[in-house]
């Protein structure tokens, strides 16, 4: 999973370079790691268009230029800027930003080239031993460490939880699902929730480490300065899926995540927000014996990662979340619900290469099956039905005489 700013607990990870203090309003910090940052100097004054082409928003929408304050030893990052407009408070990130005041146009990187300039920059940038492979549209890395993964940390007063705030009447006991022949299958079982009020809070929460957070988020920085700009050349497939896996390999537990290299393009440009991401995000953890020691990824079987397996999984992650994290529980009618979740996956991919979706409800012995045509009646980014309009043409005299009905609209109710 991919980290969210501002926290670290199993559910978040990337923290705040540093809060922005309202009393010092002139001037901005933040981090912007940019191949053109050696063309700055202390002192120099860049368009603030810079920022704005580079798809950050808000803060520098409305600036005419900044100015910058200081920069890291060897000039990759700017370190603070100041600027000529008063903000409200907020917190900044790292911020990735891939343009410069130079309008030189880089030259694509082909998939291969890309290939070795993330393992030569994770290595000289950030000192990571990774271990790549592609596999069709599968992009794989692989990142042994001999530090833990996991931790266990102070629950801090007051800190958010992952609690939804309206609790749900239901709860899903069981859920699965598959692709094969052309169609989706899913099964679940919902039952009541007999859950009334929180757990037990024992004051602790479990918690990734600060160097598997540091080592997550330098790969996720890597793979946006190259892959960003990989173009492929003849007899090259541009990677689709990327697969990451660190793995302890002193205590043999790992963490995968899988994710779509497009939504991953979409987040940076605040296209979608940070829980869309993360139901688009697939995130697992294991643990074997065959884990310790494995220094080459040897125990990893690379794959291509097709489009129907990769919806199929996100599917089910988006009905998990839909009961047991959203701030909006399912209705009563949960089946209809279910099949909406799995009429906008299949519609946001603008996935078609398949006929049917079947549902079994298991405690309630009903099954369904739908076909595509039937699934944009379901959702709740559904196609909107157009209203049509009726006109009678009658001519008389000669003259045409245009009578107009009202406005109908007709609706399928399948479920």
């Amino acid at each position: 999973m991919i980290s969210k700013p501002f926290s670290r607990n199993l559910t978040s990870g990337l923290r705040p370079v540093r809060p922005y203090n309202p009393s010092t309003r002139s001037s901005l910090m933040l981090v912007v790691r940019s191949p053109r940052a050696e063309h700055f100097d202390k002192g120099t004054r860049c368009d603030a268009g810079w920022f704005n082409s580079s798809k950050v928003v808000s803060p520098f929408d409305s600036l005419r230029s900044l100015r910058v304050l200081s920069l890291s030893k060897d000039k990759t990052r700017l370190w603070r800027v100041e600027s000529n407009h008063k903000f409200l408070p907020f917190f900044m990130v790292a911020i990735f930003v891939f343009g410069g005041c130079s309008h030189k146009t880089e030259v694509p990187l082909s998939v291969s080239e890309a290939q070795k300039k993330f393992e030569a920059k994770c290595l000289k940038d950030f000192n990571l031993h990774v271990r790549t492979r592609k596999v069709g549209h599968t992009f794989w890395i692989y990142l042994p460490t001999k530090d833990p993964i996991f931790d266990y940390e102070v629950q801090t007063k007051g800190a958010a939880g992952t609690e939804p705030k309206n609790a749900s009447p239901l709860a899903l006991n069981y859920s699965d699902g598959k692709f094969a022949n052309g169609v989706f299958s899913f099964e679940y079982d919902v039952i009541k929730n007999l859950k009334t009020k929180p757990g037990e809070d024992y004051g602790f929460n479990s918690s990734y480490t600060d160097s598997y957070i540091k080592n997550q988020n330098n790969i996720y920085t890597a793979i946006s300065d190259v892959f960003f700009n990989s173009k492929p050349k003849a007899g090259e497939e541009q990677p689709q899926f990327f697969s990451i896996i660190i793995t302890d390999i002193k205590k043999g537990i790992e963490t995968r995540n899988i994710f779509y290299l497009q939504d991953f393009m979409r987040y940076w440009a605040q296209d979608i927000p940070y829980e869309e991401l993360m139901k688009r995000f697939l995130a697992d953890q294991k643990g074997s014996s065959v884990m310790i020691g494995d220094e080459t990824g040897t125990h990893v079987q690379y794959r291509d990662i097709p489009m129907s397996e990769f919806l199929t999984k996100q599917i089910l992650n988006r009905i998990r979340f839909k009961f047991q994290r959203s701030d909006f529980p399912p209705s009563p009618d949960y089946d209809k619900t279910i099949m909406g979740i799995v009429a906008d996956t299949l519609r946001y991919y603008n996935f078609e290469d398949f006929t049917n979706v079947r549902l079994n409800n298991m405690r309630m012995g009903k099954k369904y099956i739908f076909d595509k045509q039937q699934l944009s009646d379901f959702g709740e980014d559904k196609p909107k039905e157009p209203k049509s309009r009726l006109i009678h043409i009658r001519f008389k005299d000669g003259q045409a005489q245009f009578d107009d009905e009202k406005e109908t609209s007709q609706t399928n109710q399948s479920l």
